[in-house]
């Protein structure tokens, strides 16, 4: 099968726009930052568009279901200028005619329900077998037969599904890494590559504009000046060792944009216009589909971003000389089970969760709130107070209760019971009510984690332990076991809970590893002047 193309505006066609797959990630952030503008959905609706046979695209699920991108580097550099040192040594008629490679090859899984996303980088170099061919490097199949087959050999090779698929071209990725100012990158030595055309001239942190960002991410050849020598930087498999270099700048690109956007509300609309002009969607993508995933995670924490890479085993000839790749099966059963579908995390519906408080009103708008937002909710049949809302629940439903803390305006405070079948939710007065999207896991985890591990404590010490009562001001650990008429053994954790402060000196390991990529903290980065 081969892709027929409709792009929606005539000045440039679509393997013009095929990507340095990681431009992408920074328009997706640029729809995240132009959330609630009127013509945003217009300037997406917009977007250019390749049309696929119906059966490639695997169906999407309900509205809230997780979701599987496929994000496709593509060597082309067409759109950038003539002069562009990417360009040198290309055949440029065979890039216009749309004959390339896919320079990367990534997938993403974003979950809306519970704001989980998870990269996983599929190395080019990886040798498959191609439906109705022979076995190839994975980064061919464009070459045979367009982005139908290479979905096609993904599914065949990986079992994992594609619900969509987005493209930006070199011209792009290089225009949306200027808007953003440029993306901070720290070099412990002097650095090179001549392949691509990097050249960073002395150590320290550097701002990339676009041209040398593009270098840098697209390296395969790094050398690095250790005293007056030349020293190659990536071991026997250069693919993989600039997967993790892009995986990393990846995440740097992410937060400058955000950051951008969320503090220069002027050029939110400049955001919406660059990423329209870089990307190139599946026509099943529509633009409510994409405003929906952007306010989804128009809040979201990079420290919480997960990105691997498929396992595999360099493969060499007899004289040592690098060939490509193989799948490590066993090594990559865990994580593909995560974008096949099998490792999704608890889920609103699988939730039952009893909800009471000393205001009937607000007890019953709590679980209309939460019905509305997936959640198995009823009211509890008896009278359930406490000074501050409250989550009790039982060690092995952790999970389970920090889904429905994340839920929740404000952070409540967690009773960990050794014998709770359900999990309660106890309305206080300080209840600020449901929100429509989670919160970070990262900002209840702890407090919700020492509560389980203490009540797990407490029943490996003694299985009569009478409940315990405390202060209701808490301990100093912030960790409390309050009064209670229940029988089972419960330890709490509230929304106090100390923890260290960023502002207080602490005692850290000295590290001995040298630091490249992202920017030690405290150091002052400068542009790259060429």
């Amino acid at each position: 099968m081969t892709a027929s193309t409709t792009p929606r505006r005539a000045r440039r066609t679509w393997p013009q726009r095929l990507l340095m797959v990681l431009g992408v990630v920074l328009a997706f952030a640029c729809f995240v930052a132009a959330k609630g503008l009127w013509e945003a959905r217009t300037v997406l609706a917009d977007l250019p568009r390749i049309r696929v046979a119906s059966d490639v695209l695997a169906q999407a699920g309900n509205p809230g279901d997780p979701v599987n991108f496929l994000l496709i580097g593509v060597d082309s550099s067409e759109g950038l200028d003539d002069d562009d040192p990417v360009r040198a040594g290309r055949d440029i008629v065979s890039e216009a005619n749309g004959r390339f490679l896919s320079d990367t090859i990534l997938m993403v899984r974003l979950d809306p329900a519970t704001g989980a996303a998870s990269v996983m980088s599929i190395p080019r170099d990886l040798y498959v077998q191609v439906p109705g061919s022979t076995e190839y490097k994975i980064n061919s199949t464009l070459l045979i037969g367009g982005v139908e087959k290479l979905i096609e050999t993904i599914d065949a090779n990986l079992e994992v599904p594609v619900n969509h698929f987005v493209m930006v071209d070199f011209a792009g990725f290089s225009s949306l890494v200027e808007l953003v100012d440029g993306v901070p990158v720290y070099f412990p030595f002097p650095t090179r590559d001549v392949g691509s055309g990097l050249n960073i001239p002395d150590p320290g942190c550097w701002v990339l504009d676009g041209t040398n960002s593009l270098a840098y991410v697209r390296a395969r050849s790094l050398e690095e000046n250790i005293e007056g020598e030349w020293t190659p930087l990536a071991g026997p498999a250069p693919d993989l060792a600039r997967i993790a270099r892009q995986q990393e700048f990846m995440v740097l690109a992410l937060e400058q944009a955000l950051q951008l956007g969320a503090s220069d509300a002027g050029r939110i609309r400049e955001f919406v216009q660059v990423g329209a002009e870089a990307v190139v969607l599946d026509d099943r993508l529509t633009p409510g589909q994409l405003l929906d995933l952007a306010e989804s995670f128009r809040s979201f924490d990079t420290d919480t971003l997960s990105t691997e890479t498929l396992p595999v085993r360099p493969l060499f000839n007899d004289e040592g000389r690098y060939l490509g790749e193989t799948l490590q099966v066993e090594a990559a059963e865990d994580l593909l089970r995560v974008f096949q579908g099998r490792a999704d995390g608890v889920r609103p519906a699988e939730v039952q969760v009893v909800v009471g408080g000393v205001s009937t009103t607000g007890t019953e708008r709590a679980v209309d709130q939460l019905v509305e937002r997936g959640f198995d909710a009823s009211m509890a049949e008896t009278a359930l107070d406490r000074s501050a809302t409250t989550i009790r629940f039982s060690a092995d439903r952790l999970a389970d209760a920090v889904l429905l803390a994340r839920y929740l305006e404000l952070s409540p405070a967690f009773e960990a019971q050794a014998e709770e079948d359900s999990i309660a939710l106890i309305i206080g007065p300080d209840f600020g009510g449901v929100r429509p999207l989670p919160r970070p896991e990262s900002e209840v985890i702890e407090r919700a984690t020492d509560a389980a591990s203490l009540a797990r404590e407490l029943v490996s010490a003694t299985t009569t332990l009478a409940p315990a009562t405390t202060d209701p001001g808490g301990s100093d650990d912030g960790t409390t076991a309050p009064a209670t008429t229940d029988s089972a053994t419960t330890t709490t954790a509230d929304s106090s809970t100390s923890t260290v402060s960023d502002d207080l000196p602490t005692e850290t390991p000295e590290n001995t590893t040298i630091v490249r990529g992202r920017p030690p903290q405290g150091v002052t980065c400068f542009p790259l002047e060429q």
